[in-house]
């Protein structure tokens, strides 16, 4: 098992752990990869794709102040396994070596409470503040909070 950067030569592969990636988001991402002002980091296990996750250090639009970590997505049937936690753990050192003092990330915490006990067992917290349309998707609202970490 690897982590590592997202390649332009994994785009297909990208798509078929999750097949609603849109193709540009992909290549927006590497780019802002390749300018240093993000990570699109990947879990490799035995040849295969089984997780990911995208950091941006220019933060949220609602804070930009501290890198956010969005999309971190593993496939089903890999869920449970600790890919999610090893990228999160990633994602912290990352923004750490950066020198920042906090990151943060988005949740819906109705429709995603796995996700939202996993962030709040690795030390994130509510930052207060009312939940917000994060995105429509096939014309259902997707509400979110936002959740920050300070970072040791």
């Amino acid at each position: 098992m690897i982590i590592r950067n997202a390649r332009i030569e994994d785009v297909s592969r990208l798509r078929e752990v999750k097949p609603v990636l849109d193709i540009e988001k992909i290549n927006r991402r590497l780019e802002e990869q390749d300018g240093g002002r993000a990570n699109f980091l990947i879990v490799e296990e035995n040849g295969e794709i089984v997780s990911f996750v995208y950091l941006k250090f220019f933060g949220s639009d609602i804070h930009p102040d501290y890198p956010d970590i969005e999309d971190l997505f593993t496939k089903e049937s890999e869920r449970g396994r600790g890919f999610a936690s090893m990228l999160i753990r990633e994602c912290e050192k990352l923004a750490k070596e950066r020198g920042f003092k906090k990151i943060g990330l988005a949740v819906n915490p109705d429709l995603n409470n796995s996700a939202r006990k996993l962030y709040e067992y690795l030390g994130f917290h509510n930052v207060g503040e009312k939940p917000y349309v994060d995105a429509v998707y096939d014309g259902v609202k997707d509400w979110c909070i936002d959740m920050v970490k300070r970072l040791s």
